[in-house]
């Protein structure tokens, strides 16, 4: 399993200058609980850091910040941690657990931001393949007696 394969496609972004309620706002309408913060770089949209809902209520609203003026550049995370979309589920886990996050960015090799996995899509998978494990152990008894 490859983490672009679990992951999701559709990645809500946002500029680094977007202020905290603009991304607030920007949240609550994709349904999103995280935003990937990109800046333009010779007109292509380079994705610099990530912002969580937690982020913006511990590293701004908790810290007395404005929401109003706040930037997600000052709330971001970054360096942003990505994976390659070919990354298999096993070094997908090994990051997020090394670098203690729950959501990965995947990123090509052109540097285009092209999906982000999270912790609850490796647990998907994996219960996805737990219960076709299951399947094939509940049918074999009945090949076996197929070939008695």
């Amino acid at each position: 399993m490859r983490a672009i394969d679990i992951g999701t496609r559709r990645v809500i972004q946002a500029g680094a200058s977007v202020t905290v309620i603009e991304a607030a706002g920007i949240m609550r309408r994709h349904q999103a609980g995280c935003l990937v913060v990109i800046r333009e770089q010779d007109d292509h949209p380079e994705p610099v850091g990530i912002v969580t809902d937690r982020d913006l209520v511990i590293r701004c609203v908790a810290a007395h910040f404005d929401p109003a003026t706040t930037t997600l550049e000052c709330v971001m995370s970054a360096p942003l941690l990505s994976c390659r979309p070919e990354a298999a589920i096993d070094e997908v886990v090994d990051t997020m657990h090394q670098r203690g996050v729950r959501r990965l960015p995947l990123i090509d090799a052109t540097g285009t931001l092209v999906g982000i996995v999270s912790t609850d899509d490796v647990l998907v998978a994996l219960t996805e393949l737990a219960d076709r494990v299951n399947q094939t152990l509940n049918v074999q008894p009945m090949l076996d007696r197929a070939y008695s």
